[in-house]
């Protein structure tokens, strides 16, 4: 395809994820292209687009890698307050991305990725043939339109899920919900709850809506009016029966202790 760039070839390691903040510094997640290892390095990128990685960690965990690569640029948002690059990222789960198989509604993609065959998508837990990359968000129209599912590391879904963890985890909280089967955590660093790695946006959007259920079916309903203005007047006239006759002291002054 002509928007297609070529895949990313680095000392004999594909690249399949990468993140680019405002500094031009970046980290990518790469797979060997004749063996089992993966590793994760921290790049430059050059005003031409072209990277020079280094540090790499290398591991034959397909998983320790992702979760490798995800800590590190966290970690360094966290040190440098960085933004990343404006991008969005969208996964054809049903056919290789070509002519038709995308919006185009002045949004045109400036990445085209198709893989060589139907991979894994992780933590997402779905296959996809490969992905769109673009400058501004799709609506969930255009995602159900053309069969995408948004990358879970794109800005938007990652403050939705941020957004709806501080709900969810209130809940676990209150539930006593076993670690194991909880979907997010307390980050003591940012004293807020965020979810867990391997939780998908839809798993954590499912739980969310049981917490939403949940307050609504507990939230005590107003009372009318009507009640709240009897038992108001029912209290003056305890209060008016309970005062002294006019004239009379009370027996006990300021200060006394009897």
């Amino acid at each position: 395809m002509a928007n297609e760039r070529p895949k990313e070839i680095n000392r004999g390691y594909e690249i399949k994820e990468s993140i680019v903040f405002e500094n031009d510094r970046g980290f990518a997640l790469a797979k060997s292209t004749n063996t089992k290892m993966f590793v994760t390095w921290q790049f430059t990128e050059e005003e031409n687009g072209k990277r020079e990685y280094y540090w790499g960690h290398y591991t034959s965990d397909g998983i320790a890698a992702r979760r490798d690569y995800n800590s590190r640029f966290t970690e360094y948002v966290k040190e440098y307050g960085l933004p990343e690059k404006s991008y969005y990222r969208y996964y054809s789960t049903q056919r290789p991305v070509d002519i038709g198989t995308f919006p185009k509604d002045g949004n045109a993609p400036a990445r085209i990725v198709n893989f060589d065959e139907r991979e894994n998508i992780e933590p997402e837990n779905y296959q996809a043939w490969g992905y769109l990359e673009y400058s501004a968000p799709f609506t969930y129209k255009q995602m159900d339109d053309y069969e995408l599912k948004p990358s879970r590391f794109n800005s938007d879904i990652r403050a939705a899920m941020r957004e709806q963890a501080q709900t969810v985890g209130v809940w676990e909280e209150k539930r006593a919900t076993p670690d194991n089967l909880r979907l997010t955590f307390w980050d003591t660093d940012g004293e807020l709850f965020l979810p867990k790695y391997h939780v998908t946006p839809a798993q954590l959007s499912e739980r969310f809506s049981f917490a939403m259920a949940a307050h609504t079916r507990t939230a005590k309903p107003p009372r009318p009016i009507a009640e709240q203005f009897a038992e108001g007047a029912a209290q003056a006239a305890k209060d008016s029966a309970d005062r002294p006759p006019s004239g009379e002291k009370s027996s006990r002054k300021n200060g006394d202790r009897t």
